[in-house]
């Protein structure tokens, strides 16, 4: 059922910190043209020896600012995604410089943990 060509696969032993954090810069091109009426949606599939909580952060620095939303990912669900609504925020559309997510494992010790299929996708919200 994994039709992802690669993953990235941790075994977290003796961990002393309280999170494990994955950054992903996104490129140029997804934030080109980018809007408060876009939603941004992370899927992905993730893998894991014992059920811990899982957060997503987009981060987008809008000039000296930078625009930080966190939203968790749904433990032991089919579907695991979380959207963004960028109408919610306060970023300067014509200031952004750059974007990128965070993906956060709270208490990862002692876990094997694999990352899958991340993928990111812009649309502009629907017009009422």
């Amino acid at each position: 059922s994994d039709l992802a060509p690669f993953a990235l696969r941790m075994d977290v032993f003796g961990f002393e910190g309280s999170f494990l954090s994955i950054v992903i810069d996104l490129p140029e091109a997804a934030i080109a043209g980018l809007r408060r009426r876009h939603l941004l949606r992370v899927d992905t599939s993730v893998e894991m020896e014992k059920p811990l909580e899982i957060f997503v952060r987009l981060n987008i620095k809008h000039g000296p600012n930078t625009e930080q939303i966190v939203n968790a990912l749904p433990l032991n669900a089919v579907e695991q995604m979380v959207e963004f609504d960028l109408g919610y925020t306060s970023i300067n559309e014509k200031r952004i410089e750059k974007a990128w997510i965070d993906i956060i494992f709270d208490g990862p010790a002692m876990n094997e943990l694999t990352l899958r299929d991340l993928t990111l996708c812009r649309c502009p919200r629907a017009e009422l």
